[in-house]
């Protein structure tokens, strides 16, 4: 309760204070200043909250040394970045004057030669420890930057989950980068530590962890703590969680705070370091912040100005939520069926006439309000921009995408398959398994075939490009590459009429995941 009270009193000093406010008589030394570090994690490209939180810095920077970090996925995941491959992103970001910023996977979306123009024009560095040049141990970033933070030399240290390599896979298979890069999962806590002592060697009086790992299998910042030492903290990221403070052990058995801020800027973390060298993080909603930076908000409202036109375009309307959630809130887009899924997947068969359509529920990023559909709002919700193809695919190889799909239930997974022009049953038991796979016909459903070859619309991401699924690597492809996934979802609401139609109010009842008899 004492430590509650303690935070909520700074917090109470930081939100009485204005932007324009200057340091009372009596202000500590900067060598007197209490430490802090002031984060954020997958913000996906919601510029709007950049001038808030630089805002909320620069309160704080009034009594105390500060320091801003990002733990990664900034260039993509919206329509700032969709539209710009992650170039309107770089000016904001550079306004708002981090201190460092981690590595995240979908960094990579652009590939590694548009990742390397965009890092050249960003001002902070970008840190990360296990991403190498294939068949060394060589980073090709810096593994971590050492700041002087008040009176203290702060480490950060970068690392990005291995599992980049599955999500990303179109980014190393590049014909610039397929021989270039690696992230060695075996090899990860190795890295991460020898960054650690490094930065220790060079004078570091704490070492901070910018963990682009998340708190979900298969990689874990958790397992990070555990085989490593001399990381003070963790600030976390990629699985969108919001971990205010949580404390692990590591190596030694010594407590490793960890905190994790959610996605999109719900929220703004802040990490206090006290003199007598103890960690504490909290986290602020984004609406609770009440100030703003009128420097970057300046940027953001130019950019805005030269964006707007584009991205404000009706599209469509709709009278009620397409949604990638639960009732509660909760994401469901990657283990069960959602209005908006089987929206996208009909605009996948649509945009060949195909007999089924799917769509992965990691790439249905975002639940569109009730109100008019803007083009913002499609890219919100498939930003990728991957190719569409039409594969000629055998039911046994749907069959086992759909089971690679639900391999990880009841836990998320982006791989998981949302469907259109056919229905299918997840029994969960020890391993989930498949039943029950009908095809939409004319006349009603049938069962399908595993020796029948169906026609399929999909994005490349599924067919070839992606690792999450591979079933269909063998699948014959018929056409490719002639519109984006975006533009078939563009050209499937602007097919619906002004108005998408009651029939995707509700889920349509494609996908039945059930608990099997001995899991009751």
């Amino acid at each position: 309760m004492k430590v509650k009270f303690f935070l909520s009193c700074i917090a109470f000093a930081v939100f009485s204070c204005s932007e324009t406010s200057s340091q009372a008589e009596g202000t500590p030394s900067s060598s007197q200043k209490s430490l802090v570090i002031v984060y954020e994690n997958d913000v996906h490209c919601n510029m709007e909250g950049y001038a808030k939180f630089a805002g909320l810095r620069d309160l704080i920077a009034d009594t105390a040394a500060v320091a801003t970090v990002s733990v990664g996925d900034f260039l993509q995941g919206g329509a700032w970045g969709s539209i710009s491959h992650g170039g309107y992103v770089v000016p904001v970001v550079n306004k708002v004057g981090y201190d460092v910023m981690a590595l995240g996977n979908h960094e990579l979306d652009y590939k590694f030669p548009r990742l390397m123009e965009l890092v050249d024009s960003l001002t902070p560095p970008i840190i990360c420890s296990n991403l190498v040049l294939k068949g060394t141990t060589t980073p090709l970033f810096k593994p971590y930057v050492l700041k002087q933070i008040g009176s203290k030399k702060i480490a950060f240290v970068g690392a990005l989950t291995p599992n980049a390599l599955v999500t990303e896979s179109y980014a190393f298979e590049d014909d610039s980068s397929k021989d270039s890069y690696d992230i060695p999962a075996g090899n990860v806590f190795q890295l991460v530590q020898t960054a650690v002592n490094n930065a220790r060697k060079a004078g570091a009086d704490y070492v901070i962890l910018l963990s682009h790992f998340g708190i979900e299998p298969p990689f874990t910042s958790m397992e990070l703590i555990q085989n490593t030492s001399g990381i003070n903290a963790v600030l976390d990221a990629h699985s969108h969680s919001v971990v205010a403070e949580k404390f692990v052990p590591n190596l030694n058995g010594d407590s490793i705070l960890v905190s994790q801020t959610g996605s999109k800027f719900q929220n703004v973390g802040v990490l206090d370091i006290t003199h007598d060298g103890r960690f504490h993080s909290r986290l602020m909603p984004l609406d609770s912040i009440t100030t703003s930076s009128k420097s970057v908000s300046a940027v953001y409202d130019s950019l805005y100005a030269i964006a707007v036109q584009d991205l404000q375009q009706v599209i469509s309307s709709t009278k009620f939520d397409l949604n990638i959630n639960e009732d509660d809130g909760k994401r469901l887009v990657r283990k069960g069926e959602t209005n908006l899924a089987d929206l996208v997947a009909d605009a996948f068969r649509n945009a060949f006439e195909a007999q089924i359509g799917l769509v992965n529920g990691g790439s249905v990023r975002a639940t569109i309000p009730a109100g008019n559909i803007s083009y913002q709002n499609i890219l919100d919700v498939i930003p990728f921009a991957n190719d569409m193809c039409l594969v000629k695919a055998t039911g046994k190889q749907i069959k086992s995408a759909l089971s690679e799909g639900a391999s990880h239930l009841p836990d998320e997974f982006g791989g998981f398959l949302q469907v259109s022009g056919m229905r299918y049953e997840i029994v969960i038991d020890s391993i989930p398994h498949i039943e029950n796979i009908q095809v939409e016909t004319d006349s009603g459903y049938v069962n399908m075939a595993d020796d029948k070859i169906y026609t399929v619309g999909m994005a490349s991401y599924l067919a070839y490009a992606g690792a999450e699924i591979t079933s269909f690597r063998q699948s014959e492809i018929v056409i490719d590459k002639v519109m984006t996934d975006d533009e078939a979802v563009m050209k499937y609401l602007k097919s619906l009429g002004s108005e998408i139609p009651e029939l995707y109010r509700k889920p349509q009842g494609r996908i039945l995941v059930t608990a099997s008899e001995k899991s009751r």
